[in-house]
């Protein structure tokens, strides 16, 4: 048995034999192909003409809205303009990105950046993207719906040349204490795109994971609803026990760490403890993939939580006959999803 075969069961909502982890079980990558988010150090532009900067270091960019795109919804046509796929290298980067895959025993992931309301506050601010829910619905809703035209074609693209067995698709929808909108708001203008986008996914017969950040609770029966297979990186102040508890077989749930354990100022002892505690909890029920919240800032710390998955799951993988793979350390002590800084695509 592979972490790969593991890593399928446990995006099968089933109870796996050991705990998966994408550090360990999946090869992850941000496509270069795909020109969203910032295009390396600095102020940059991406594909939709969105303004970034990115200082070096720093595990993620900022849109820099005093440029947004769209100066005014109503008009929002005049403002954005897709891109032509066919423009764009795909081979090349593709062939860069998948080069140190293991499709034998790990599990593929490209990670999809700047979802649907993502993609909105970007294009036109934080602040008029909320205002814009409330004051032109009708506007937002064609927007979304052309923004998931292309959302699925990326998709198509990321099919044909990376082929991986899953997309993580990156849409935020809270903050740590509430969710950014209603609802009600949400149902009638993101939901319906995002189904399109979950199908879509499915079509090209590949794992569909959602990446929203922060408290998200009240969409939870709708993600199940809308077949999304997988939510990261469920903090803990979404409550990940009782949610396992709940929704185990329906949804399987990446993360469900304590992150504030997880911060850099915290000692080896506290995250041990934290994590084998979170092990303790989350590994019965299965539909869990062990996700960490600091292995994409804190690098240098994935060592320990290595050390600490090892050391859980090495007595439940001998009674299949295997062992933990062993690692390249350094390659791990790494930050994980380091941006390039040069964009050399």
């Amino acid at each position: 048995m592979t972490e790969r075969e593991v890593m399928f069961m446990a995006y099968r909502h089933e109870k796996t034999p050991w705990v998966p982890a994408p550090l360990t079980g999946q090869d992850i990558c941000v496509p270069s192909a795909v020109q969203a988010g910032s295009r390396g150090y600095g102020i940059t532009k991406d594909w939709l003409g969105v303004t970034y900067t990115h200082t070096e270091g720093h595990p993620s960019s900022m849109p820099v809205e005093s440029e947004a795109v769209i100066k005014d919804i109503e008009n929002w046509r005049d403002y954005l303009k897709f891109p032509n796929l066919d423009d764009y290298d795909w081979e090349g980067p593709a062939a860069v990105d998948t080069a140190s895959w293991d499709r034998v025993n790990r599990m593929q992931t490209c990670l999809l950046i700047n979802g649907l309301f993502e993609s909105l506050h970007f294009c036109c601010g934080m602040q008029d993207a909320l205002c814009y829910l409330l004051t032109n619905p009708d506007e937002v809703r064609e927007f979304m719906e052309a923004m998931t035209d292309h959302k699925i074609e990326v998709i198509k693209y990321l099919k044909k040349y990376y082929n991986p067995d899953k997309i993580t698709f990156h849409d935020d929808y809270g903050n740590a204490k509430n969710i950014f909108m209603s609802v009600e708001c949400w149902r009638d203008l993101i939901k319906p795109s995002l189904k399109r986008i979950v199908d879509a996914t499915h079509e090209q017969g590949m794992i569909y994971e959602h990446h929203s950040c922060g408290y998200v609770v009240p969409f939870i029966d709708d993600f199940i609803e809308l077949g999304i297979d997988a939510w990261n990186p469920v903090q803990i102040f979404n409550d990940p026990v009782a949610l396992q508890e709940k929704y185990a077989g329906k949804l399987t749930f990446v993360g469900g760490f304590n992150v504030d354990i997880d911060h850099i100022h915290s000692t080896e002892e506290e995250m041990k403890a934290s994590m084998n505690n979170t092990l303790a909890q989350m590994s019965e029920l299965g539909s869990w993939v062990a996700a960490p919240g600091f292995i994409s800032t804190h690098g240098y710390r994935n060592g320990v939580w290595v050390q600490v998955l090892d050391d859980w799951n090495r007595p439940l993988m001998a009674k299949h006959g295997v062992e933990p793979a062993k690692r390249d350390m350094e390659k791990i002590t790494a930050t994980v999803f380091r941006r390039y800084k040069d964009d050399t695509h």
